[in-house]
């Protein structure tokens, strides 16, 4: 399907393509998330020098376009292929869907955002009165970091989903073209209409909810510490 008309017809499709594409969507977001706390843990464990090279790399490799990443991922697969004779496919096939290659490339660009952000979260987490009074006490660096700053990360982390998420659904329609991915993006540029009606509200309904519940959060989070500082 690369165009639609409402119909009866639709709506099990456009379920299928909207859960394809939410599967890839969150996977990817999943994956930046951890893959960018693991970096920001390790590279806050090394000298301040290497941490500047870190960030310094990644934040060139951000620059770069997702298409140029998506042709240098298929350079890279074919050239296993050759050497390995390990097969991973990157075009999407209706009746065989692809998710690794995918979520791959839509997560490089969440993993470094969420990397920057959060070494810079853990910076601030660092100077912190609790945690000079548990490095006092002799707790590790590596406990402190783990038990305690990790915590307070994750929720201060919260308050740029609605950001990680706008630029994640844009780079979804690069993704899905690139990859001829049967989704919900695409059909989005191949419909019009009461069909391209349908399939907006498919991608704004759920996700206004999102940032409806991420809004509040922050709200609520703004309010304590308004508070605590007025204390």
């Amino acid at each position: 399907m690369r165009g639609l008309t409402v119909t009866k017809d639709m709506f099990p499709e456009i379920y299928d393509q909207f859960f394809y594409s939410m599967k890839i969507f969150f996977a990817a977001l999943l994956v930046g998330l951890l893959v960018a706390l693991v970096l920001t843990f390790i590279t806050t464990m090394l000298p301040r020098f290497i941490q500047r090279i870190i960030y310094g790399f990644l934040t060139a490799l951000e620059s770069l376009p997702d298409l140029f990443i998506v042709i240098v991922l298929q350079v890279f697969i074919v050239y296993l292929y050759k050497k390995t004779g390990i097969v991973i496919y990157f075009y999407n096939d209706y009746n065989n869907p692809i998710y690794l290659l995918p979520i791959i490339v839509l997560s490089i660009v969440p993993t470094i955002q969420l990397f920057k952000i959060t070494l810079l979260l853990m910076r601030e987490e660092q100077h912190k009165p609790y945690v000079t009074v548990a490095r006092a006490m002799g707790l590790s660096r590596f406990y402190i970091t783990l038990k305690h700053v990790f915590r307070n990360i994750l929720t201060s982390l919260f308050q740029y989903s609605k950001t990680i998420f706008v630029f994640m659904l844009s780079n979804l329609f690069i993704v899905e073209y690139v990859y001829n991915l049967n989704g919900i993006m695409y059909l989005l540029m191949n419909t019009k209409g009461a069909a391209f009606l349908v399939t907006a509200l498919f991608i704004a309904i759920p996700f206004s909810v999102l940032f409806e519940i991420a809004d509040n959060y922050n709200a609520s989070v703004n309010n304590k510490q308004t508070e605590e500082n007025a204390a």
